[in-house]
Order: structure tokens, then sequence, then C-alpha cells
């Protein structure tokens, strides 16, 4: 099985860089995700056609609280960009 070529732009590498590191393993997982499968994420509507936007939302842990968003565009044949990641409170299911 091959894996879909992925790669940063400029304003993913710095927030990568402002991340701290167990949120950077969380943002290494979901990138191994959107690599074997870009349709993984949600789907942002409006986004022009050959290219489709996504974000792709990961708890940092399993009871937390807050999770990782990776936003990334895929364009078939030519791969994935990721475009953003964010700190993303989200709320928790009792």
């Amino acid at each position: 099985m091959s894996e879909i070529p992925l790669e940063e732009a400029e304003p993913a590498k710095k927030a990568y860089g402002d991340l701290t590191e167990g949120e950077r393993e969380v943002v290494r997982e979901a990138l191994t995700v959107i690599a074997r499968e870009p349709a993984a994420g949600r789907e942002i509507p409006g986004w022009r056609p050959p290219s489709v936007e996504y974000t792709y939302t990961t708890p940092l842990a399993h009871d937390s609280a807050e999770a990782i968003t990776v936003v990334y565009t895929h364009t078939p044949g030519m791969g994935v960009t990721v475009v953003y990641y964010f700190r993303d409170p989200q709320v928790v299911d009792p």
C-alpha cells in the first residue's frame, strides 16, 4: 500500500514548532492516518475542485477535553498539503 505524498505549508511548519512534544506526537499520528486516507477528515464545503479542503480533529488523550485539528488540502494525483495545526477545545460527552 502506497501512502499519499504529504507536505507542510509554511504556516503549518511554524504552528508545529509552537506545539508541545505531546501535541506533536498526536499530530504525527494524525498525519499517518491522513497519508493513508486523505478523506479521513471532515470536508470543508465550497473548496474549488480538484482540491478538497479537510479538517481532521483528534483528542490529545482519551479523557481530554482538548484536541489538535489538522487543516489540509488533498489534490488527487498531487498529494496532501497541511495548511495549519491548532489546539482545539472540544466538548467531551459525559
